[in-house]
């Protein structure tokens, strides 16, 4: 007993880990299981730490540990229950959360000493020397390293030490050149990757400190702090359920079940878990390290990686807590949910497959090479009569070395290079234009999208809605202007009954939050009352609040809730059952879509507070009135209630009635168009793109917003968006295919606008769109919108009004909520396939002109004009500094007057061939004339310098033709790219170097007189006429 009380002493955050025979149920919260039998224990707490005599790490690690069984309940009971582990924690009060005032407060720090913060280590990233050694596993380097070492004993053996080590010296500087640029381009893009990644891990998370809710960065959480959750939302720390409103959260990334937990009062909640639906609150118990996630990740099982999940079932079947099959069966899901985790893009795919080709033939031509050259010793060796000299072992190891040369020229290993220098670019510019890309192959498949189906919402609109129209009690009331910050509707006339109806109606109904106001009678007077929640929730509490003079605090002190039903995206509405204090009267309440809950209604309360039924004139009257509000752009919205007998309850399986409502308020709620989006509309469809309205609005109010952003038309012209069309879910979902087909075209290309739609008909839309073809790009915020998201060819979340699971399943998150940003996402994406193309057309003219004229040459001298080393600073300027320059060309406007790429179309276009076809038809005329004719039987080293000079300025004013590939003016743009310009500099410094200075000695070249530089950068600047008058040619 003295043995565990001294133990308890020593209770802090620091943990040591150490085998151990008893206290066994504590080996969960230590970091990797290293034996059968262990223990934590707890170093001393820092000096300044606090609360270690209340309630020590150790103890509230316990509270979360899995499996979530009765005994984590009972180690909550031993504490005292919510309520004093709270007051342990000194969270006084939990509907106010902690008292701090900012980031840098005294309490936020001792927490943070004590029980630690809310990150977890991150595997340390691979060191420069391993990216290195990882592209010294290419064979073609290793058989060229080979050479050079077989080269350097050949030749020193035979010439001495003076000469003898320059031809193996330069092709070992050569290959280190190579593998040092390389490498360092790798470690680098791996660099930009990671600091993006930390971009997509952190989250806002909603507390409330002060009695305020406020949003803060996960990273900020401390234990302590009451943080809101609501549907959509991943949890961030371990805790403990203070308020919950059907609150169902999805435990499978940690327990491996598919099965929705509901979780009640002083219910557990584990980090890295999902909130499906409902809302509530937590009391944060553990943090980053202390955590299950945090333990989990400390034994290298990643929970957000397809790998660590399947490590986490693994573990659970050698456990015997699962079978085999029921083993099978989540890895399999698993698999399906991480399918294109990992996997290279689809452009990465092609390039590899043309790479592969490419590097066939280049085998082949190095082969033949070899072999005329071999066989061209061998004659010589049978014409002396079989006598072998050491010149011809010499001969036939350079024929081997130029051979593995031309191989190592061939593989255009950097094409794959070229897709990530431009996608690393392209997402780190992106940063800037409001795009987070959390998945690479979304950003050049964007630039093959042929349609965008997009949410109304916060995308096309700017998601600050205000009420603008009201009816209460029959009577049309006179809004204020949302301009007027101290407007107020006239309710003298307006009976008392009615408005305590509708003043629980709003508030006791509502899922957002109204802070308290300081004046003394707990209404709106002169401040404005801080709002929180969704904006719909947010523009009926103002409505209530400021524009009504109700009383947030009121109507829910006043009430007791018996039974809430969340808001459903496809029943869309909202109910609370809820019981007065004052008199026992039980009354439903409902709000949602104007039109469902007035077909609910059969009655309608009047402004004396009297009932009148509803007959059918008067609901005609209030169908034209929703009708008219929708015409001028305003989603309705209704509120109704039913009263219940005294004494009524509703069990967990007890549905509210949502029948014989009596109709109180009706509401429009203006949520303008953004500033920009018709543009971007007009933009998109320009290039080619159809972009539909996916809403739940009603139809009239999409027609409306749909009219005022373009995407509807009555005529356009017969452009991409001509005529279009506008139906409703309901109608949709009934629909058959072939019916579909008749009436929207064979793509749906008439089909605009989808209204009073569920997720399941935007899931159904996404899933027939990518049959017929089209490549889709598809906006989502919600957690329902995750199957759209992934069905999708692009998922797009939004980064303001996105949900976390909307967010973890998109492939770009549009950071401030524009439609405008996603048609700038569309011209990066075509940015991105644009500079490929380039760059491919560039590396294939070099490859076609360098093979050919090495092979030709082999076989018609036995000699060749480029040897080893000069044929290894060809493929650097043709691979990573070609790659670099042409993939980081910034995006035109010009790419969004194309049509798009779609699925199927070839990497090489038409124009491409072209202008392929006649850089090589001109490099080979001219540099064969050079060889064969100019300086026919006098190749001499200087004569071969002349002829790789002027084959070096081809291609760099080649690759200048390249940034164009079908324009005239291929200097558009030029001195805007600084990759670009750069590279061109130190290409020609560099060709300098090799050329005049001492290194020449090494690459097998001498210095040129002035007359030959000039030559050489003349006949190299030939490839942008002859360009020019190919593109003529070619539109004639």
């Amino acid at each position: 007993k003295k043995k565990k009380k001294k133990k308890k002493k020593k209770l802090g955050v620091g943990i040591i880990i150490a085998d151990d025979e008893d206290d066994e149920e504590t080996s969960s919260v230590a970091a990797p299981k290293l034996t059968a039998r262990r223990r934590v224990r707890w170093a001393p707490p820092p000096q300044g730490a606090v609360f270690v005599e209340e309630v020590s790490p150790k103890e509230l690690a316990q509270l979360t540990q899995m499996p979530i069984t009765c005994t984590n309940a009972s180690r909550l009971e031993n504490l005292g229950g919510l309520e004093e582990l709270a007051s342990k924690l000194q969270v006084l009060d939990m509907s106010a959360g902690l008292t701090a005032d900012d980031d840098n407060d005294e309490d936020l720090k001792r927490r943070r000493l004590t029980f630690g913060s809310n990150v977890i280590p991150s595997c340390p990233p691979k060191s420069l020397w391993s990216y290195v050694f990882d592209v010294l596993h290419d064979a073609t380097l290793l058989v060229l390293l080979g050479c050079a070492v077989l080269a350097l004993i050949s030749e020193i053996s035979t010439e001495g030490w003076a000469t003898g080590w320059y031809d193996g010296v330069g092709i070992l500087a050569a290959v280190v050149i190579v593998v040092a640029v390389t490498s360092f381009n790798d470690w680098n893009q791996e660099k930009q990757f990671r600091e993006l990644d930390a971009l997509n891990k952190d989250v806002s998370v909603n507390v409330i400190r002060n009695a305020v809710p406020r949003s803060i960065s996960l990273y900020d959480l401390v234990v302590g702090d009451v943080v809101v959750i609501s549907s959509g939302d991943q949890i961030c720390t371990d805790g403990v359920v203070v308020t919950s409103c059907c609150l169902l959260v999805d435990e499978s990334s940690m327990t491996g079940e598919s099965d929705a937990v509901e979780k009640l009062r002083e219910g557990f909640l584990l980090a890295g878990t999902k909130v499906l639906d409902g809302y509530g609150t937590y009391l944060v118990t553990a943090v980053g390290p202390y955590t299950e996630w945090g333990r989990l990740m400390a034994c290298g099982i990643d929970i957000d990686d397809a790998g660590g999940q399947l490590e986490m079932l693994k573990k659970k079947m050698e456990a015997r807590e699962i079978t085999e099959e029921e083993y099978a069966q989540m890895k399999k899901e698993v698999e399906q949910n991480f399918v294109d985790v990992g996997r290279e893009t689809p452009l990465q795919i092609r390039l590899s497959s043309l790479a592969s080709d490419i590097g066939k033939l280049g085998v082949a031509v190095g082969i033949a090479v070899f072999g005329v050259l071999l066989a061209r010793s061998g004659l010589e060796i049978v014409s002396r009569g079989g006598v072998i000299e050491p010149d011809d072992i010499t001969q036939i190891l350079k024929a081997a070395v130029v051979a593995v040369t031309i191989v190592v020229v061939a593989v255009p290993e950097g094409l794959p290079l070229a897709v990530t220098l431009s996608l690393a670019y392209s997402l780190k510019e992106m940063m800037a234009d409001q795009a987070l890309v959390r998945n690479l192959r979304a950003c050049e498949t964007m630039g093959s999208a042929t349609t965008i189906c997009s949410d109304k919402t916060g995308t096309l609109t700017t998601n600050q809605m205000v009420v603008t129209r009201a009816m209460l009690g029959a009577c049309i009331l006179d809004v204020p202007s949302p301009d007027e910050t101290n407007g107020r509707c006239d309710c003298c006339n307006i009976s008392s009954n009615l408005l305590e109806l509708v003043s629980e109606g709003l508030f006791a109904n509502a899922e957002g939050t109204v802070s308290s106001c300081s004046s003394t009678d707990k209404t709106y007077e002169e401040e404005e009352p801080v709002i929180s929640g969704k904006p719909t929730e947010q523009a009926i509490l103002r409505f209530g609040t400021v524009m009504m003079g109700m009383s947030f605090e009121c109507a829910n002190e006043n009430v007791e809730k018996i039974k809430v039903v969340p808001f459903n995206s496809t029943k869309k509405r909202a109910g609370t059952a809820v019981r007065s204090k004052a008199t026992g009267d039980v009354r439903v309440y409902w709000k949602g879509a104007s039109e469902i809950i007035l077909g609910l209604c059969d009655k309608e309360m009047l402004r004396d507070g009297s009932v009148s039924e509803l007959t059918e004139t008067r609901r005609e009257d209030l169908v034209n009135l929703i009708a008219d509000m929708a015409a001028g752009t305003l989603r309705t919205l209704c509120v109704a209630y039913t009263p219940c007998p005294v004494g009524t309850t509703f069990g967990d399986d007890d549905d509210l009635p949502d029948s014989g409502l009596t109709l109180l308020l009706l509401v429009g709620i203006k949520d303008p168009c953004r500033p920009g989006v018709p543009e971007a509309v007009l933009r998109c469809q320009r290039a080619g793109i159809v972009v539909r309205m996916v809403t739940g609005d009603n139809k009239a109010t999409a027609e409306a917003i749909a009219r005022e952003c373009h995407i509807l038309s009555d005529d356009d012209g017969g452009g991409v968006g001509s005529v279009g069309l506008a139906v409703e879910g309901e109608e949709f979902r009934e629909m058959s295919y072939a019916q579909r087909i008749a009436r929207f075209g064979p793509k749906l290309e008439r089909l605009r606008v989808l209204a009073r739609s569920s997720p399941s008909d935007k899931y159904d839309l996404v899933y027939m769109l990518r049959n017929l073809g089209e490549v889709v790009g598809v906006t989502g915020d919600g957690t329902n919108d995750a199957r759209a998201l992934k069905e999708a060819d692009i998922g797009l979340s939004m980064g303001i009004a996105g949900t976390q699971v909307a967010q973890k399943c998109s492939d770009i998150v549009v950071l401030d909520d524009n439609f405008a940003s996603i048609s700038t996402i569309v011209r990066w994406g075509r940015s991105v396939y644009s500079n490929i193309q380039n760059f491919v057309q560039f590396q294939l003219t070099v490859n076609i002109v360098a093979l050919t004229l090495n092979f030709v040459a082999a076989v018609a001298s036995g000699e060749i004009p480029l040897n080893a080393v000069q044929l290894l600073w060809v493929n650097l300027i043709m691979d990573t500094l070609g790659a670099l320059a042409l993939a980081t060309e910034p995006p035109r406007e010009e790419l969004m007057h194309r049509k798009p790429y779609g699925r199927t179309a070839p990497l090489i276009s038409d124009v491409m061939w072209r202008n392929i076809s006649v850089q090589a038809i001109f490099q080979l005329a001219v540099l064969g004339f050079m060889y064969f004719v100019l300086f026919e039987g006098d190749h001499d080293e200087h004569t071969n310098t002349f002829i790789f000079n002027t084959f070096v300025f081809m291609q760099v004013f080649n690759e200048i033709n390249a940034r164009r590939p079908d324009s005239l003016n291929v200097f558009d743009g030029f001195w805007k790219n600084r990759y670009f310009v750069s590279v061109l500099l130190v290409t020609v410094l560099f060709q300098i170097l090799l050329v005049e200075s001492t290194f020449g000695t090494v690459v097998g070249t001498t210095s040129l007189t002035d007359r030959e530089w000039l030559t050489s950068v003349a006949v190299g600047a030939l490839a942008l006429p002859v360009a020019a008058i190919g593109k003529l040619a070619w539109r004639l």
